[in-house]
């Protein structure tokens, strides 16, 4: 990321109006991004970054900041990141290893002290990285514990298509009913493949969890549902609705609008009440899991 793009960025996220706000940076690349945030007045950086060749910048942004940008050599798509967020326990007391001092804020408000930013990979594991952080943010858990944290996310072109595309469109799937019951997305800016060192088309999107929470169901079977249905998003949902299990057509009464609908025009409202439905139904299947597996297997034939 050029330097330009990097200070843009910096001031679109308004880190110079939240000086007490700290960053939790995934996938900083050689950290032009980071020393920007720094400069801006962020209060701390924690950067999260695998590759071995960024290691020598980063650590020297670390050295030069006195304090105030940290760098942690380990991949967050892969590896649990929840002890660098580590709150006030009774055995730990009040400093956590990266952030001390940070505690729960009640959900009505957006979490004041800490965001999370992050340059998405434009790979199956930049896919991961994203369907794990909406999952967090559905469920409240790892950083979301804390609040409601702002999420900054650099994605590609092609990501951002899968991730924000409305009903009826064919980039739509599931990790873009995921996002739109997880968090408000708005598009922050689009420097242009000039301002990148690889050739992707990256672009800015902030990401606000909603404020109250749009399941009727827990996120497990939602996931199911979802992953199931789209096995052939094409087809409408009176024809898929057998890979919910066997018998599971008896839903389609159940439910109060147009079962003739293709699976990808339907909207996260119509999939939040599919999930309901089918979590009230006594003879869903009970090993969900297996039956993912299977359904996913079949559409790849």
């Amino acid at each position: 990321m050029s330097e330009e793009a990097a200070n843009n960025a910096a001031r679109e996220m308004k880190i110079k109006e939240n000086p007490g706000r700290s960053i939790l940076e995934l996938y900083p690349g050689p950290g032009q991004l980071t020393r920007s945030m720094a400069l801006a007045g962020a209060k701390k950086v924690v950067t999260l970054e695998p590759v071995e060749v960024f290691q020598e910048s980063l650590k020297s942004l670390e050295l030069a900041s006195e304090g105030r940008i940290q760098n942690f050599q380990m991949n967050p798509a892969v590896h649990p990141y929840d002890e660098l967020l580590e709150i006030e326990s009774k055995d730990r007391g009040e400093e956590g290893r990266a952030f001390p001092g940070l505690k729960p804020q009640p959900w009505d408000k957006v979490y004041p002290d800490l965001a999370l930013v992050a340059s998405i990979p434009n790979s199956l594991l930049g896919e991961k990285l994203i369907h794990d952080i909406l999952i967090s943010a559905i469920e409240r858990m790892g950083i979301f514990q804390l609040g409601r944290v702002e999420m900054y996310m650099f994605c590609s072109k092609a990501a951002i298509k899968r991730l924000v595309a409305p009903p009826g469109t064919p980039s739509r799937n599931r990790v873009t009913i995921m996002a739109e019951i997880a968090a408000e997305i708005t598009p922050m800016m689009a420097p242009g493949l000039q301002h990148f060192y690889l050739p992707y088309d990256y672009q800015l999107l902030k990401l606000v969890p909603h404020e109250k929470p749009k399941l009727d169901t827990s996120f497990e079977i939602l996931d199911f549902c979802l992953r199931s249905l789209f096995t052939s998003k094409a087809f409408s949902l009176k024809k898929n609705i057998k890979l919910l299990g066997p018998g599971a057509e008896i839903l389609l009464s159940r439910l109060s609008f147009d079962t003739d609908i293709k699976v990808k025009h339907m909207t996260w409202e119509q999939f939040n009440e599919i999930a309901a439905k089918f979590e009230q139904w006594p003879l869903r299947p009970t090993t969900l899991y297996d039956d993912m597996i299977l359904h996913e297997r079949r559409g790849k034939r």
